[in-house]
């Protein structure tokens, strides 16, 4: 598979290496690119830059780090760290059910019943999807405001 683009069945994507593994709500797959070229080609897809989004995340959210990717309008990535990260897992906002912390870790529930672990507080987490919820009402308001 040359180019994976990212849909509504997509969960989360982990990095691997200079390989990508792509949770779907139906099935598994390893693709052989890197994250940050699966998330720019999917960015340019639909019209930007993964650079382009971040810089506009940052900009509305007045926050430098870990901010919420915008691949569509209806499609947000949280990464729960850095992009550089050997760990990196960036998880579809709107597939969140539930979150919990368990001993030194966070357990995400997604809604295909998958589930994901991660070293980030809870804090941190709700943070996240504090400002995912914000630049998205920020983002639909300023389109709805162009139309009126």
């Amino acid at each position: 598979m040359n180019n994976y683009i990212i849909t509504e069945k997509t969960v989360a994507l982990r990095k691997l290496d200079k390989k990508t593994i792509i949770y779907d709500v139906d099935k598994i797959r390893v693709i052989n690119k890197n994250i940050k070229t699966i998330l720019n080609n999917n960015c340019n897809f639909y019209g930007s830059t993964l650079s382009g989004r971040i810089k506009s995340s940052q900009h509305i959210l007045n926050v430098k780090y870990r901010v919420p990717i915008v691949i569509n309008e209806s499609i947000t990535l949280l990464p729960l760290n850095s992009i550089r990260n050997n760990n990196t897992l960036l998880i579809v906002a709107n597939k969140v059910i539930d979150y919990e912390e368990q001993a030194n870790l966070l357990k995400i529930n997604c809604n295909n019943k998958q589930i994901f672990y991660t070293k980030l507080s809870k804090y941190s987490f709700e943070k996240l999807l504090l400002n995912n919820l914000k630049l998205n009402n920020t983002i639909k308001a300023r389109n709805l405001t162009n139309f009126v």
